[in-house]
């Protein structure tokens, strides 16, 4: 990897990191508790073009949003863990974009319910189903079309 390539992976890095926390936080009433439609997940789905850069960039946007929000240190780390898991996953199965889109929400879904299922004392299918809901929204939808939009862009550039 030439210095010119890894600049551009840290900026890339930092931005979604900034990015995903702003987001985060600008719509805090939707992107928390049980009900809730993160719409910064949308960039989950950079991990399936970007790799590392959008892999590490949405699990500290994640902690950083997660620290400010209502449940702290468990939900920043339990939410960290949950990005990097979809998003690594994703990554692996970058040859299979469909598939990628598939198991993130699912994964994310999964990790979330079981501490929030915890904190707030509701049923863990219920969490789960909710959850799963705002994350097939957020990320099969709205970060589908962000991805598309971003492949367009690529191949103008090209």
């Amino acid at each position: 990897m030439n210095s010119n390539s890894l600049t551009k992976d840290i900026a890339m890095f930092a931005v979604i990191a900034a990015a995903y926390a702003v987001l985060t936080i600008l719509l805090s009433p939707i992107s928390f508790y049980a009900i809730q439609v993160r719409v910064a997940d949308s960039l989950l789905v950079l991990s399936i073009v970007l790799g590392p850069p959008a892999v590490f960039g949405t699990a500290l946007g994640c902690f950083i949003a997660n620290m400010i929000g209502p449940f702290g240190i468990v939900d920043a780390i339990g939410g960290s863990l949950a990005n990097l898991l979809a998003t690594a996953i994703a990554w692996k199965l970058r040859q299979k974009p469909y598939l990628a889109l598939a198991e993130m929400p699912v994964t994310v879904s999964l990790v979330v319910a079981a501490y929030l299922h915890q904190l707030l004392n509701l049923p863990f299918l219920e969490m789960f189903a909710y959850i799963l809901i705002g994350s097939i929204i957020s990320i099969d939808i709205v970060g589908f079309a962000l991805l598309k939009a971003y492949q367009r862009i690529m191949r103008a550039e090209r």
